[in-house]
């Protein structure tokens, strides 16, 4: 047979590969969402950036839809084990545990905050169609470890408080704004010369007398003082 009839023929990609590249995927994706918003953002877009032809994208995901949901469950996967080993590994009152699982939460968001954005902020692709990932996907529902770690703290006496939904919903709401100043405090320490621009409301975050971890700390302290609260208002004698 001669050397021109003869086939060459391509070894498909490792397993290790494959994964390898996903992962690639997944980056790309997620810092294109966060640029373009839901509706700017385009498969053919993310192909692009990653040199691939976009059919053999498509061998990855299926969708942007799809790829929404591979993103976050990728993220809350991370988020849940992270929390059940805090949960495992605690020693003391319930209370601290719950302040460890809102620095986690903070620390979280601290070091990717693109992933933070696509669990809480970026809302998903709509899509005619219900693909594997989306067949697959196990919901993650932040507030409900937190509240069944709440209603174990009411349980035992350390938290005074009856309405535990509203309760765990106003934590949640002060840890989420606290990320938020924190993403801005961070940016501006990392650029040393922002613009002086008075329009700019982050700016004020730049001129306070506090760092970042200050902030964290006050934050974390005083969502402690408040659970110790009665529904009264008094303080809870220990």
């Amino acid at each position: 047979m001669s050397n021109n009839s003869t086939k060459t023929q391509t070894r498909s990609r490792s397993p290790e590969k494959k994964a390898a590249q996903f992962e690639r995927i997944l980056e790309a994706g997620k810092q294109l969402f966060l640029e373009k918003g839901v509706e700017g953002f385009s498969l053919r877009g993310l192909a692009k950036i990653l040199g691939m032809n976009q059919n053999n994208l498509y061998n990855y995901v299926e969708s942007k839809r799809e790829l929404w949901i591979a993103i976050r469950n990728k993220f809350y996967k991370q988020y849940r084990h992270e929390t059940i080993e805090i949960v495992k590994n605690h020693k003391g009152s319930i209370l601290n545990l719950l302040i460890e699982i809102f620095e986690n939460f903070l620390e979280f968001a601290d070091r990717d905050f693109s992933a933070f954005s696509m669990m809480h902020f970026i809302k998903s692709p709509p899509s005619d169609k219900i693909g594997p990932f989306e067949r697959d996907y196990r919901e993650f529902n932040f507030l409900e470890g937190t509240t069944k770690v709440l209603q174990r703290a009411i349980d035992s006496g350390e938290i005074e408080e009856s309405k535990v939904g509203i309760l765990s919903f106003f934590t949640y709401s002060l840890v989420l704004g606290a990320a938020i100043v924190e993403r801005h405090m961070s940016t501006l320490e990392q650029n040393k010369d922002p613009s002086k621009d008075p329009t700019s409301e982050k700016i004020q975050f730049g001129r306070v007398d506090f760092s970042r971890r200050d902030f964290r700390e006050y934050v974390l302290n005083k969502i402690k003082l408040m659970l110790t609260e009665s529904e009264s208002g008094s303080k809870k004698i220990r």
